[in-house]
């Protein structure tokens, strides 16, 4: 189904003009009937046997209302929905203000969808409404309130974080550059007869190369992007906590709405929470400004003469996978090392332990996909 299809089918179902037609106890069915579908749209359960029906249940209502004029259809309905309320954490389950709120809120949301793609609120906007600690304990322990909810008609409701988002990227583009690289190396091992450079020239040998050298110097950058968005991230949480320290250069820099992810390590983070700089911090540190520096090569290509007099093109020309992999482990472990030693409230990897990592050093890939996570379990019916 696609997204504009859904947005104006919900449009209709939620507008004033169709809700109008109804009154009493059809009108109550009603209601109760867009937020079951809300409660499967939250779930991710939008494309479901049990969300087709309560689709056909809603236009059911309004095309033949009189035939739900009848007061045990109307408890058997809402209690079926209060039961789904209770479940998904919802404050006031049974209170006929926490249906019309609900109703309202789905309204935002597609509306939202309709204008952005997608609908986003801050925890502390929509917590009144339902428990967003409960309804997220699984996969995140600290929620605050600053913190982002993407609702998605599609996917669902999910808590949205930066740095997860820029990880999944590398994740999934350092699997493409695996299946890449032994393809290549297949090709050009395993065709016995024929000269080595023929092989390695032929037009799908290069372009399976150059489609090998792209995903590098993506993944060098987006190496980079992920600590960035961490370091930011981190920041944006002390930000909005409040927070207070006993030095007043500290307290200085939290003041700034613009920082450079390098100041967040040199003036918050370390003198803040680091306990000592261990040699294995220092070393990450000097790698990941390394490879800062590269990464601006591969984002602002030039062909000026650098500080060392030789041409800023070159790490356009000479990087190589093996190169690619230890910027990627010296990114990756500078991020969990330093949320290691972050306070618990601060910590920002809360889903570290639920995918699987990749081990770049062997060129092993990984996987953000957890087989027994609430959406690798949704069935149709």
């Amino acid at each position: 189904m696609k997204k504009s299809v859904l947005v104006d089918e919900l449009e209709n179902l939620l507008s004033g003009k169709t809700m109008k037609k109804l009154s009493g106890i059809p009108k109550k069915c009603y209601k109760y009937a867009l937020t079951a579908i809300f409660i499967n749209t939250c779930g991710g359960r939008q494309l479901t046997y049990g969300q087709e029906q309560n689709f056909e249940w809603a236009k059911s209502i309004n095309k033949n209302p009189k035939d739900y004029n009848n007061q045990g259809i109307l408890y058997h309905i809402q209690k079926t929905v209060e039961t789904s309320l209770k479940q998904s954490f919802y404050h006031n389950f049974n209170s006929p203000d926490t249906i019309d709120k609900i109703i309202e809120l789905f309204r935002e949301v597609v509306s939202s969808t309709k204008k952005h793609g997608t609908y986003m609120k801050n925890v502390i906007e929509i917590e009144g409404l339902f428990d967003v600690q409960k309804s997220f304990s699984k996969t995140h322990k600290n929620v605050q309130p600053h913190h982002w909810i993407n609702i998605d008609l599609i996917e669902g409701m999910v808590l949205t974080v930066p740095e997860f988002i820029s990880y999944s990227d590398l994740v999934n583009t350092w699997s493409m550059l695996i299946d890449k690289l032994e393809k290549y190396n297949e090709e050009v091992i395993s065709t016995f007869g024929v000269p080595l450079i023929e092989k390695k020239n032929s037009p799908e040998n290069r372009a399976l190369k150059y489609e090998i050298d792209a995903l590098a110097r993506a993944l060098w950058v987006g190496s980079v992007t992920f600590a960035e968005s961490y370091l930011y991230y981190v920041f944006y949480n002390i930000k909005q906590a409040n927070y207070k320290s006993e030095s007043d250069s500290v307290n200085s820099f939290l003041e700034n709405q613009k920082v450079e992810d390098e100041e967040i390590i040199k003036r918050l983070l370390i003198p803040e929470f680091v306990k000592g700089i261990t040699t294995e911090l220092k070393q990450l540190l000097k790698s990941y400004s390394e490879v800062n520096k590269v990464r601006n090569r591969f984002i602002h290509p030039s062909a000026f003469v650098s500080t060392t007099n030789t041409s800023e093109m070159l790490p356009l020309i000479t990087i190589t996978i093996e190169k690619v992999a230890e910027a990627l482990k010296a990114c990756t472990s500078l991020v969990k090392l330093i949320d290691d030693l972050l306070p618990d409230e601060f910590k920002v990897l809360v889903w570290w332990n639920s995918i699987t990592h990749p081990n770049f050093s062997e060129y092993e890939k990984g996987s953000i996909i957890s087989p027994t996570s609430q959406l690798s379990t949704i069935k149709y019916i």
